[in-house]
């Protein structure tokens, strides 16, 4: 087995050990089939249920369409409408709305998608009202010159790089935003960041992926190997491609069996991105397995990251803190395989939209540099 399929099993066996640890019962085996019960209630909107492990909801009713969003196994939607060809289930998902493929989702007993009214039927959807959550950080000027700094030394403006685990893939952090599924309506003073930025809600990043810890930042098994070199980390293969001035630090949730080690790692990366002229900045989480799962100390690895934050003079957001105002606590509800609520630790569709506002508010902090002309 070579270092490559070893370390991916190795994180194969950590994502099944968050299941097991959580309280669900795990099995490598495929458990018999059974009849699952349908746990949307009763409610006079007709509903769905994901009826798989999980799925994507998308921007529009094509396989082709953007993935705007992460849905797990036994998560209930309103079904508001369908496609015409009976395919497709229009949903409100966080601030806007998305669709689901029939083949994902199931309805209760009586209830089908021919009963649905078409989408062009259905009425617009109300304006999304403006949230106002903690958790936005003050950029330092010190922080400031550093993004002045960095677009100086030839590093892209307006480029922010994202590196984390399961919750800072692109289809539930940046490319939510990117492909539209968060209105902006509300906050129209964001407009011109999100235009200032918008090459980086585009951009899928190669140092996100679910299990993803503060070690793997730096180890070539974790690396693209069609982007990346040879021995290149998925960190510095990042930085290289997106050439960023600013790099998201969304770490936490995959080390909750490594948390002992959690601070050096990540100090590692902090000062590798500011050593190679690049901004961090920093986030915190909403779940807390590595307290409930992992024995570590109460709220240890967010207070990690804001001791750094303050250490470094860097921006910390704090979705940990904003967190506390949404459903759940920002957190999906879910399930194991018997139907039995486990530790959560998937952001749901309040929690992506606030960690898109939070993101926002703090990248318009930063000035608006020019790069600097090169002389011929």
């Amino acid at each position: 087995m070579n270092g490559r399929i070893a370390h991916r099993a190795a994180a194969t066996i950590i994502s099944l050990a968050l299941v097991i640890s959580a309280g669900g019962v795990a099995s490598m085996a495929r458990a018999a089939p059974r009849a699952i019960n349908f746990l949307c209630g009763d409610s006079q909107t007709p509903q769905v249920m994901i009826d798989i492990d999980g799925t994507f909801a998308r921007r529009e009713n094509s396989w082709q369409s953007p993935e705007v969003g992460r849905m797990l196994k036994f998560q209930c939607y309103p079904a508001l409408g369908r496609d015409v060809a009976g395919e497709w289930i229009l949903v409100p998902y966080g601030s806007t709305r998305a669709w689901v493929n029939l083949s994902a989702v199931r309805f209760a007993d009586g209830m089908n998608i021919s009963q649905l009214p078409s989408a062009d039927q259905v009425p617009p959807a109300p304006p999304p009202r403006r949230m106002r959550l903690p958790g936005v950080p003050t950029v330092s000027r010190k922080a400031q010159q550093l993004y002045r700094d960095a677009v100086r030394a030839g590093r892209t403006p307006g480029m922010a790089a994202v590196i984390g685990d399961c919750n800072s893939e692109h289809p539930v952090y940046f490319g939510r935003f990117g492909a539209g599924a968060f209105d902006l309506t509300p906050y129209p003073e964001l407009r011109r960041t999100a235009q200032v930025f918008a090459a980086s809600f585009k951009r899928i990043s190669v140092a996100t992926s679910g299990s993803f810890n503060a070690a793997m930042a730096f180890d070539p098994t974790w690396s693209d190997p069609k982007q990346c070199k040879r021995d290149e980390g998925p960190l510095a293969c990042e930085l290289r491609l997106s050439n960023a001035s600013v790099l998201l630090i969304s770490l936490g949730t995959g080390d909750t069996f490594t948390w002992q080690d959690f601070e050096a790692n990540y100090k590692a990366i902090v000062e590798y991105a500011l050593a190679r002229k690049v901004v961090p900045v920093l986030m915190t989480k909403a779940d807390m397995l590595e307290t409930k799962q992992g024995g570590a100390p109460a709220n240890y690895i967010n207070g990690v990251v804001r001791k750094l934050g303050a250490q470094y003079s860097l921006p910390v957001i704090d979705f940990a803190l904003a967190a506390r105002q949404l459903p759940n606590g920002g957190l999906v509800i879910e399930h194991n395989t018997n139907m039995q609520e486990i530790e959560p630790f998937h952001v749901n569709e309040a929690g992506m939209d606030a960690r898109i506002l939070l993101t926002l508010q703090t990248l318009a902090q930063f000035p608006t540099v020019n790069p600097p002309v090169r002389k011929r």
